[in-house]
């Protein structure tokens, strides 16, 4: 029965066996919230709501003890202005100091999360009810602060009654000093013996802060200086001019967190500039920072293994630094930075990288974090002011070699102008500029708009033999390739050497889609796509050139689409440009397969589409109202399959072109208009067909009627055909007229 029994305890109270050690609360700051970490060890069931001062996070199986030693060791108090367990409940309260909201949730099973977000609380959330029922209170609208001006002459001087502030809006520029303070002059005076203590401390961090020139203790004057009560006058505190002031308790200080909480690698521990002396040459300093590796038995020395391998380290010999690693193994905290380090000076890929997340940080640890990513980052991800000012703290030798890596880095961003500022940190610490300086000049030649001089330093390069070869080669051809320009046979083949060299290399990736675009440019599209399953990055480009300069035989090969089949999505930007040529191929079914591609394909590309399939009156429509050159011909041509020639008059009388709109007025047979307003050559063909002409009805211009003839007797048949051959005489000279007046068409030439 006891063994049961015993049982039965051990699961009733596992939920809390995690909790029987201190549960550690930590923190960290962010631009617009701050994050708050409480680790149970174990699952927990929690829940959160609003206090009169902040909130309160409660578990239901029980209580815990923390361990807040460490809360504030990353933040200050601009947001969290206190954290405190309730001895009676064991509950976990948080003071809020700002407009602030607070946002939990769990991040892994015991492990809660609480973020302090400005601003105000997501409507509805559950978190902003108290856990005991009642009203919450309102942290996010906080009474405003009430100056009172000295009625002395204005200074730069900012004078505020503290007695009357209920709550800051910005602590981070300001000192609370509540109203317990009782002060008269500068005096204490205690009502209440529990609070002395704090009233002690607040006069002396008070009168220390007035001996650094902080803050500023002045009397009232004249009614400023009467409370309403007429008891002790209130105490006037100027806070000067320090806008960057932020109160903090003793020890603590800024400790920069990446996105995800973790801190971020500090400084100090990245200061590289100071692991060598640059005012003596290397050759000097060698002998020292070997020696004493080992002390007594032997031993690795952890002191001189750490300064021999910083010094590698600032050399940029990254292997020698993992070597020394190896051969002298100490406990050393920072070895793993150590080891990212010398692999990214190395140029090797980082298999446990010690900088993952750390881009944004604002520290040096971000210049290593981007180095360290092959993968193209957004301009949002990265600190630019901490990787420039990291970079620019660089020993001139790593700034040489690591300098041009960076800028290929902000260049694949888009950001010009912090890789021109890297491009100028690099140029400033190189005396001869050697093939990799050239290789970024003619990438920032290419970013900046002047591909002429980025292809002349490649040209050049590419002539030169050495490590960079490969390298100016393969920007060479996707230079070439980007621009539409053809590569020759010898460079394919380069090309195809330097991609199995680098099969293997951490840039592969940028090989295989130079030779698949060097095959494209030279011609080989059957190779070029064959080689597009090891180089998917390069397909926009390599469709691209197939629309612009690919023979016929090649676009029907690859971009003929099948019943149902989609067009590829790499194709998307090329996507108009195939479509037109399969168009002009008089292939109008796959054109239009192409233009679906496309999210607001143009126009008159569709009208044209139509008009091939026989749809004129989706392209009139598409149309209505286009007289661009370009329109014109395809709305005329949507007219004549509609048959409609008045509509083709109407439209060449439009745009001014006589001789086509009474062309077009004699396809409808309108002899009247012709015999009464059209073309010399046209009246007199026209105006035999009639005894008198009538008006022009395009142009709307009447002709006077006739006056009445005489009344004469009826002419007889001699009379009648006299005046029929007459008649024929001159039609027949008006048709020969209107003969002679159209040009013979221009022989066709074998």
């Amino acid at each position: 029965m006891m063994r049961w029994l015993t049982i039965l305890a051990m699961i009733v109270l596992a939920p809390l066996a995690g909790l029987a050690s201190p549960v550690r609360v930590s923190s960290g700051d962010h631009s617009d919230f701050t994050r708050i970490v409480v680790e149970f060890g174990s699952p927990v069931n929690w829940q959160m709501g609003r206090t009169p001062d902040g909130y309160e996070l409660r578990l239901k199986d029980g209580a815990a003890q923390y361990d807040l030693s460490k809360v504030f060791d990353q933040i200050g108090k601009n947001r969290l202005a206190g954290v405190w367990a309730d001895p009676d409940s064991g509950s976990l309260h948080f003071g809020i100091a700002c407009a602030c909201f607070a946002m939990p949730f769990e991040f892994r099973p015991g492990t809660v999360v609480i973020d302090i977000r400005n601003g105000a609380p997501p409507k509805g959330s559950s978190f902003e009810a108290p856990l005991d029922g009642g009203v919450a209170a309102d942290l996010v609208s906080p009474a405003p602060i009430r100056p009172k001006p000295r009625p002395s002459p204005p200074t730069s001087t900012q004078i505020y009654d503290w007695t009357a502030v209920d709550r800051v809006a910005k602590p981070e520029r300001a000192l609370l000093v509540p109203s317990i303070l009782g002060l008269d002059d500068t005096t204490p005076q205690s009502t209440e013996p529990s609070l002395e203590p704090l009233r002690q401390s607040l006069i002396e961090q008070l009168s220390r802060g007035a001996s650094q020139g902080i803050v500023d203790m002045a009397k009232p004057r004249g009614d400023a200086g009467k409370d309403k009560g007429g008891g002790n006058p209130a105490v006037t505190i100027t806070l000067g001019d320090t806008p960057d002031l932020v109160v903090r308790q003793k020890g603590e200080q800024d400790a920069p967190l990446t996105a995800k909480g973790e801190q971020c690698v500090p400084d100090d521990k990245l200061d590289v500039a100071a692991w060598a002396d640059d005012k003596r040459p290397a050759i000097e300093q060698f002998g020292p920072a070997m020696s004493g590796l080992t002390g007594e038995f032997d031993r690795p020395d952890p002191d001189s293994v750490k300064k021999a391998i910083r010094f590698d380290l600032n050399l940029g010999f990254g292997a020698e630094a993992r070597a020394l690693m190896r051969a002298f193994p100490t406990d050393q905290p920072d070895a793993a930075i150590w080891q990212s380090m010398a692999r990214i000076v190395d140029g090797e890929p980082d298999r446990q990288p010690a900088f993952k997340g750390m881009a944004a940080c604002d520290t040096a640890a971000a210049l290593w974090a981007i180095l360290a990513d092959p993968e193209v980052l957004s301009v949002g991800q990265v600190q630019k002011s901490a990787i420039l000012r990291g970079f620019a703290a660089l020993p001139s030798q790593l700034r040489r070699s690591l300098g041009p890596t960076l800028v290929d880095r902000f260049l694949a961003m888009g950001d010009l102008t912090t890789a021109t500022a890297l491009r100028d940190s690099v140029v400033r610490a190189t005396t001869v500029p050697g093939p990799e300086i050239e290789l970024m000049q003619a990438a920032i030649d290419k970013a900046s708009g002047s591909p002429g001089a980025s292809e002349a330093k490649l040209e050049k390069l590419t002539k030169q033999s050495g490590p960079t070869s490969a390298d100016t080669l393969a920007a060479l051809v996707l230079q070439r390739a980007e621009l539409g320009q053809d590569v020759s046979f010898a460079q394919v083949q380069a090309m195809e050497e330097y991609a199995k060299e680098r099969s293997n290399a951490p840039d592969h990736a940028k090989f295989r889609k130079a030779l698949t675009l060097a095959y494209a440019a030279s011609g080989d599209f059957e190779k070029a796509f064959n080689a597009l399953a090891q180089a998917h990055d390069a397909a926009p480009l390599l469709w691209k050139i197939l629309g612009n300069s690919g023979p016929d035989s090649a676009l029907l090969n690859f971009s003929t689409l099948a019943d149902g089949e989609p067009p590829p999505q790499p194709a998307t930007a090329s996507a108009t440009l195939i479509a037109d040529r399969m168009l002009k191929l008089g292939l109008a079914d796959q054109s239009a397969r192409w233009l679906a591609l496309v999210d607001a394909p143009p126009k008159l590309l569709v009208a044209r589409v139509a008009l091939a399939q026989n749809d004129p009156k989706k392209a009139l429509t598409l149309l209505n109202g286009d007289l661009s050159p370009t329109a014109v011909p395809v709305r005329l041509e949507a007219l004549r399959q509609l048959g409609d020639d008045k509509a083709v008059a109407a439209l060449y009388a439009t745009l001014n072109m006589p001789q086509e709109r009474w062309a077009a007025v004699s396809r409808t047979q309108d002899w009247q208009s012709l015999a009464t307003g059209g073309p010399d050559v046209w009246k007199a063909a026209a105006a035999s067909l009639f005894d008198q002409p009538a008006a022009d009805p395009i142009n709307a211009a009447t002709i006077p009627p006739l006056a009445a003839a005489p009344t004469q007797p009826p002419p007889g048949p001699l009379a009648r055909d006299k005046e029929l051959l007459a008649k024929s005489a001159t039609t027949v000279d008006a048709i020969n007229s209107l003969l002679n007046s159209v040009k013979s068409p221009v022989p066709v030439t074998q």
